[in-house]
């Protein structure tokens, strides 16, 4: 840096022979001080950190090369996502047809079910009242004790006679007369008489005889008679026992219809249930409270098998559940 910094030999002559003045001691105690600077050495290597990053930069050549590969990365990697995406869009257009076909076919399921099920209910209703019809001329009674050496006949015989009173005739004849098909009850109560006459105008005129009775007294027992009913049709009316027992306390009267409905006398119009679903509109249009009605179709399946085949509870080995008990009343009786 001296050589650089210094005044040459052969200017030093021509120097002193310009107008300038001579240089101050000041002066050349400064370049003194330059050569003498302790950042000379930072500035050498500054240069050559600088020759070495210029000897590494990417060329022009270099760097259109290497945009070029990126380019052709790009484009492949931009082809692979169109490809993928025309499989989805093809995957997603397949399984949107799919799902129409499923709902359509869904839908017509659905339709077909609610039909049958409107069918089947049709089917049962027509059942219950063909079990009714054949239990017309039925008469049961509760109450008369049980022995060994009974004669059901003489023993209806002579409480529809008590019953009648002089109207009774000599004769009632009967098709049929039993006890309830069942084993002795484990209370030791006897079991319901079951008695179906030859004549449903004789059987119209000992129920009428009964109901204008408030008790019925015969052989020393209290007996009751009702008219014998299908076990549809005593699961329907315990059902609606809550009801019934509501519409006694308002004195709204009401009647059971054939086949089954209730019907109730509400400012001079009757007004009619039938099915389940009817009874939140019967519940509004009688003014009442809302009450929980058990689904007598859905939710009290029949405690014994109807066909040929034993009960679930008998196919797994074990005892099947015996049926429930039914209590006489108002509602109906006990099977």
């Amino acid at each position: 840096m001296d050589e650089y910094l210094s005044t040459p030999q052969h200017l030093r002559g021509a120097r002193g022979a310009d107008k300038m003045a001579p240089p101050s001691p000041s002066s050349s105690s400064v370049t003194g001080s330059v050569t003498d600077m302790p950042g000379t050495d930072a500035l050498t290597q500054m240069s050559a950190d600088l020759a070495a990053i210029s000897a590494n930069m990417l060329t022009r050549g270099d760097k259109t090369a290497l945009i070029s590969e990126l380019r052709t990365v790009i484009r492949e990697e931009i082809a692979a996502v169109r490809r993928d995406l025309t499989a989805l869009e093809q995957r997603v257009d397949e399984l949107e047809e799919h799902r129409l076909h499923t709902t359509h076919h869904q839908q017509a399921a659905d339709l077909a079910t609610t039909r049958q099920g409107n069918i089947l209910l049709e089917l049962r209703r027509q059942v219950e009242d063909l079990d009714n019809r054949g239990r017309r001329n039925n008469i049961r009674v509760r109450g008369l004790p049980e022995s060994d050496d009974e004669s059901p006949r003489e023993l209806l015989t002579g409480l529809f006679a008590q019953l009648l009173g002089e109207d009774a005739p000599p004769e009632i004849p009967m098709e049929r007369a039993h006890r309830a098909l069942r084993g002795p009850r484990s209370d030791g109560q006897p079991r319901d008489m079951i008695c179906c006459l030859t004549s449903f105008q004789q059987k119209d005129a000992i129920m009428r005889a009964a109901r204008a009775q408030r008790s019925i007294a015969y052989m020393d027992s209290q007996v009751m008679l009702f008219q014998d009913l299908s076990s549809l049709t005593l699961d329907a009316r315990r059902a609606l026992k809550p009801l019934t027992t509501m519409l006694r306390e308002k004195r709204i009267p009401y009647k059971w219809g054939f086949p089954f409905s209730l019907q109730a006398k509400i400012d001079n119009r009757w007004h009619t249930l039938r099915w389940p679903n009817d009874v939140p509109r019967f519940l509004q249009s009688a003014g009442l409270p809302h009450i929980h009605i058990q689904n007598w179709i859905l939710e009290n399946p029949p405690a014994r098998p109807t066909g040929p085949y034993p009960a679930a509870e008998n196919l797994l080995g074990g005892r099947a559940a015996p049926p429930p008990r039914r209590r006489g009343g108002p509602d109906g009786p006990e099977e």
